[in-house]
C-alpha cells in the first residue's frame, strides 16, 4: 500500500515537468508550422496569418492570455443558401468546431483550440488536418442537403 502511494505522489509531482513540454504557441512558429506541412501562410495581422488551402483562405488566430489559437474560414456561403436548421443539425453533430452566420450574413466555420496548458506543434498540424476535415464535411452535408 505504501508503494502505491509513494507511486502516486511521485506521478503527481512530475506531472507539471511533463505540461512544461508544451508551451504557449506564437503567430509566428505557427506560420513556420504550416509552411514547413507545405501550406501558403501569409501575414494577416499581430495575431493572425492567413493559410490559403485549395480555393480557401483560412486564418489562424493565436488570442487570449493563453494563446488560445482559432481556426476560421469564410467558404463563400451565404446565408440564404443553408437556413439555420441545417446550421443547428451541423453544430449538434459536430463537437470540435461550429458553423454560424457572421454579421454580413457569409456563413463562417471556426473551431478552437483552448491553451491553457500549453500547445505542441504536433497539436497544431493535427488541429489543422482535423479542420481540413471539418470544413469538407460542412461542404459535403450541404451537398447532400441540396440533393435531398
Amino acid at each position: 500500500m505504501k508503494i502505491a502511494a509513494f507511486a502516486a505522489t511521485l506521478l503527481l509531482a512530475t506531472a507539471p515537468l511533463t505540461a512544461a513540454n508544451a508551451e504557449a504557441v506564437s503567430k509566428a512558429e505557427i506560420a513556420k508550422i504550416l509552411s514547413e506541412q507545405g501550406y501558403n501562410v501569409q501575414e494577416y495581422d499581430a495575431t493572425k496569418v492567413y493559410v490559403d488551402v485549395a480555393q480557401y483562405r483560412i486564418v489562424v488566430a493565436v488570442d487570449g492570455s493563453d494563446g488560445d489559437v482559432s481556426f476560421l474560414v469564410w467558404p463563400g456561403i451565404q446565408a440564404n443558401e443553408v437556413g439555420y436548421q441545417f446550421l443547428n443539425k451541423f453544430n449538434n453533430e459536430v463537437k470540435f468546431g461550429r458553423a454560424y452566420i457572421d454579421r454580413d450574413g457569409d456563413v463562417a466555420i471556426q473551431m478552437d483550440r483552448n491553451s491553457a496548458g500549453g500547445v505542441s506543434s504536433e497539436n497544431i498540424e493535427s488541429d489543422f488536418d482535423v479542420f481540413l476535415l471539418l470544413i469538407q464535411k460542412f461542404l459535403t452535408d450541404l451537398e447532400s442537403q441540396a440533393i435531398a
